[in-house]
């Protein structure tokens, strides 16, 4: 075999490595979640705060913001997501 075929063969298999590295790196990037917001409230039934409107703000992504939200729905607080 003719060394410049060798090195051109070569050359291409390392171009084809970079380029599925650099899909898989794209790939990643562009389909992380993105960060959510939510409004949460509740009312205090504490006896020293009876009756207060009680307002939490929740940040995440991915999982962790769909377990913050099913923590707090599942605790009588009321959830509205912000744009």
């Amino acid at each position: 075999m003719d060394i410049r075929i060798y090195l051109s063969l070569e050359i291409s298999s390392n171009m084809k490595k970079v380029y599925t590295l650099a899909l898989a790196a794209f790939f990643g990037i562009a389909f992380t979640s993105c960060e959510k917001c939510s409004s949460c409230t509740t009312i205090s039934e504490d006896p020293a705060t009876f009756g207060d409107e009680i307002q939490n703000d929740v940040c995440a992504s991915g999982r962790d913001y769909d377990d913050a939200i099913t923590i707090y729905t599942r605790s009588g607080w009321e959830c509205v997501e912000e744009n």
